[in-house]
């Protein structure tokens, strides 16, 4: 078992109780515990903390995103909280952060579990997947979940090398490009979504937009004769179905199939991007058919147990 754990957020309890429960006297003056945020902020990927109070004391406090934006980094007990608490606290502050983040919009958190194992609350361990290592290299089967019909995918930036994917290809005698969009296209490329792909893509992609830098990744044929929705080919993007998380990719029939290196290098090129933002760690969101085939083309994938239904299936579709 590594130290680290990944939380499925949409899958934690609420902390709520657990404060009550404190609050019934396990630690002193059996006063309600309250929450407060250190250096809150409007930008859901800043460093913040979240404090745990007791009266005017501070038991301590906990780091969000000072690791990398969807994690929660080290938690400070203060000396004054006496020495069978401090795990408890620790916990309490950790079990607060993850609430945050998810209030943030984050699905997962990357959680350094560390010296506190002993004392992993049950309320966490059931919504927790051990990160495993990723440099050993292991086969696509044995790195997924079978009994899932669709599921999320995780990727760990710190142990992942991008190969030499291309960003100009030629596919079925097609000159392409994979790139970042232009703000100029925003409303072309959201028209195109909706009318090819439907409106709750086309939705994630808009909001891609509302990013800074565009936070989404298109093919392009370089064919200027085309019409214009007629060269746009394909898309995927980050941080719009869930921080943290890559979108669906779709290519539309006429590419789709006829060379791997296509999907690959849209992949790739949106990895890059996402990890260039600061990103530790990155999931594929709701991976059904061409999981496998996702795990072969990318040795560092891991499908992450108990994420069917995950966050998906929530929505109102038309």
């Amino acid at each position: 078992m590594g130290s680290e754990a990944l939380i499925r957020l949409y899958d934690v309890t609420p902390s709520q109780p657990l404060l009550d429960t404190v609050s019934s006297g396990s630690l002193p003056q059996g006063a309600v515990p309250a929450v407060a945020w250190f250096k809150p902020s409007a930008d859901t990927r800043a460093e913040t903390s979240v404090e745990l109070h007791q009266g005017e004391t501070v038991l301590g406090r906990c780091g969000i995103n000072t690791q990398g934006p969807g994690t929660v980094g080290a938690c400070e007990v203060m000396d004054s909280v006496n020495p069978e608490d401090r795990a408890t606290v620790h916990w309490l502050l950790v079990h607060v952060a993850l609430e945050r983040l998810q209030w943030l919009g984050y699905a997962y958190a990357l959680v350094d579990v560390g010296e506190h194992s002993d004392h992993f609350p049950a309320a966490l361990q059931q919504a927790s997947w051990w990160i495993p290592d990723s440099t050993e290299r292991k086969s696509a089967v044995s790195r997924d979940d079978r009994s899932l019909e669709w599921a999320d995918l995780f990727i760990d930036f710190r142990t992942w090398t991008p190969s030499a994917a291309p960003t100009s290809l030629t596919v079925n005698g097609r000159d392409l490009w994979v790139r970042r969009p232009e703000a100029s296209e925003g409303l072309l490329l959201v028209d195109w979504l909706r009318e090819t792909f439907g409106g709750g893509w086309a939705s994630e992609v808009h909001r891609s937009f509302s990013r800074d830098p565009i936070s989404s990744v298109i093919v392009v044929d370089r064919d200027t004769d085309l019409a214009p929705k007629d060269r746009l080919l394909g898309f995927i993007a980050y941080d719009t179905a869930r921080l943290g998380m890559l979108s669906t990719i779709a290519l539309v029939p006429s590419v789709r199939g006829h060379d791997k290196a296509l999907t690959i290098a849209l992949i790739e090129e949106c990895l890059r991007e996402a990890r260039a933002s600061g990103m530790r760690y990155a999931v594929l969101g709701g991976v059904g058919n061409a999981r496998l085939a996702a795990l072969r083309a990318f040795s560092s994938l891991w499908t992450i147990p108990g994420t069917c239904p995950g966050i998906f299936g929530r929505g109102v579709r038309n």
